[in-house]
């Protein structure tokens, strides 16, 4: 082998070697066991202070809900890498009975987003949650602000369920904040 096809080769390995990381450590995550923020002033009145009764998992509220109907409904905050909407006080949340990456041991740096778990499942097990006012308007900001959430919360939201296009979609009143377990 001469020189230069040695070069090559070193560079090409430098290059992979380079281009591959190591995964997250707890220390890389971002802070999901931390508590959330305190809600704004504006969103305390959207917030419940006990569960409403009739709570289901958002696999039961898709296949039985109709457009309009009401619904309480329970999951998590994520299903994507960004589960926020952006100016308008909304998320998507995933139904409790799907592991996060988070509770399966999966090390990536964003458990919330579900990647461990396959395509269909997720998208069968994800709706998403608009707060929406007295008159019926989507309430404009940032729900983790107005409401003090954050990712992998389980929020339970009540309010009309409606299809939107191709997406589902839950028009809430209230929302409830189930407390963290303990770890």
């Amino acid at each position: 082998m001469n020189l230069r096809s040695l070069s090559c080769l070193a560079l090409a390995a430098a290059a992979f070697i380079a281009g591959c990381s190591p995964p997250a450590t707890p220390t890389d995550r971002p802070p999901v066991t931390s508590p959330a923020g305190e809600p704004d002033a504006a969103g305390k009145k959207y917030l419940l202070d006990r569960e409403p009764a009739g709570t289901k998992g958002v696999i039961e509220v898709r296949k039985a809900a109709k457009d309009g109907d009401e619904v309480v409904v329970v999951g998590k905050i994520g299903g994507q890498d960004d589960p926020w909407y952006a100016r308008q006080a909304g998320f998507t949340i995933v139904d409790p009975s799907i592991k996060s990456c988070l509770d399966t041991g999966d090390d990536c740096k964003t458990p919330w987003d579900y990647c461990c778990t396959p395509k269909e499942d997720l998208t069968r097990g994800m709706v998403s949650v608009k707060l929406i006012d007295e008159q019926g308007k989507v309430v404009s900001g940032d729900a983790r602000k107005l409401l003090g959430l954050r990712e992998l919360n389980t929020v339970v939201a009540r309010g009309k369920y409606r299809q939107e296009g191709d997406s589902f979609v839950v028009h809430a009143t209230a929302i409830y904040v189930r407390p963290e377990a303990k770890k």
